[in-house]
């Protein structure tokens, strides 16, 4: 029997999820970030250490943002039924130029803790959190992130050498996603007007498109 495996953004957890309105019949589970072994440890490692979470066979990955470069990581040794991936990157290439610039600069290095997680006033507007409850939770998550792992994670997006699609990938991306830019390609499902944090603030509409998409591997490999 297959299951959903649900892994959150860069240092989230499962309340990034919440909001979404999911088949209830269909099995779940929250994958919870693990401290990486070292700020350089290969993402490639860190995921053989993830994996141990997921014992389903032919599970269903499903990554929002930094999440979904972990769930891509994983397809490639699990074999799952299929890969989601929410407001994130496909390949490398998809990452904006000026990202991969001040990576060169070692900020996500050196830059004092305090300075980073002192820019969740402005993060809202930047993330695409519009109601006061999705304001404090990603208050919440920035200021409960852990140093350690930002700077891993950090380190791991900016270096992610990713060249090409996996098979049987699955991206649904925003229009007006400010943290990653949508970079429109056949078979992505785009939503208008949708933010970073669309799974809060269109999370109507990601529950419909995943509901579907759901059923559907979920019948294909259960029968």
């Amino acid at each position: 029997m297959s299951k959903i495996y649900f892994i959150s953004g860069l240092g989230a957890d499962w309340r990034m999820f919440q909001f979404l309105k999911l088949p209830e019949h269909l099995p779940q589970q929250q994958i919870h970030w693990i401290e990486p072994l070292s700020i350089d440890e290969p993402i490639q490692s860190y995921v053989l250490r993830l994996q141990e979470q997921i014992t389903e066979p032919a599970p269903i990955l499903m990554g929002l943002s930094f999440g979904g470069l972990i769930a891509i990581e994983l397809s490639k040794i699990l074999h799952p039924c299929t890969t989601i991936i929410i407001s994130s990157l496909a390949t490398r290439h998809d990452m904006p130029w000026y990202y991969r610039a001040l990576g060169k600069t070692n900020m996500q290095r050196w830059l004092p803790f305090k300075l980073m997680k002192a820019t969740h006033p402005l993060a809202p507007l930047f993330f695409g959190a519009h109601t006061q409850p999705e304001r404090k939770l990603l208050k919440e998550v920035i200021l409960q992130i852990d140093e350690k792992f930002l700077r891993w994670a950090l380190c791991r997006l900016l270096d992610w050498e990713q060249n090409e699609l996996i098979p049987d990938l699955i991206q649904i991306h925003g229009t007006s996603d400010m943290v990653l830019p949508c970079c429109p390609r056949p078979g992505m499902i785009t939503i208008p007007n949708g933010e970073h944090l669309m799974v809060m603030h269109e999370a109507d509409k990601i529950s419909a498109i995943l509901s579907k998409i759901l059923e559907e591997q979920w019948i294909k490999v259960n029968t």
